[in-house]
């Protein structure tokens, strides 16, 4: 399995926003991806719950879900993304996100994260 990596990602407010990552063995030759599945979420800290509908019992996470696609299984690249209507719901500042790779055999393992700035955007407003 290819070593977990951190990238930190630059996020406008209300455009659309899109990633390519690319996975590689240990001796740089494209990890094959086919068949894996991938999972990414965006949120402000890790943990973060949602105080308006947490109970004590039972907390409800606070998240923005990334959608996620294989690009190129064969050369190791998959794609993180949000559409602008998700992107316009996230408030200005620094978040975290995460991105989990479960392979054909049904084994996770975290592949990326880091820190996502997001920024207001002009082309939000018009």
């Amino acid at each position: 399995m290819a070593s977990q990596y951190q990238v930190n990602l630059s996020i406008q407010a209300g455009t659309d926003f899109g990633q390519i990552f690319y996975l590689a063995n240990p001796d740089k030759t494209p990890l094959d991806i086919t068949g894996c599945k991938f999972a990414a979420i965006l949120q402000k800290h890790a943990g973060a719950i949602d105080a308006t509908l947490s109970t004590s019992v039972d907390p409800v996470y606070k998240y923005a879900a990334f959608d996620t696609s294989v690009v190129d299984g064969v050369g190791g690249a998959y794609q993180i993304s949000l559409t602008a209507d998700q992107t316009k719901l996230l408030q200005e500042g620094k978040y975290m996100f995460n991105v989990v790779m479960t392979n054909v055999n049904g084994q996770k393992d975290e592949v990326v994260s880091g820190l996502a700035f997001v920024q207001l955007s002009l082309a939000a407003s018009l």
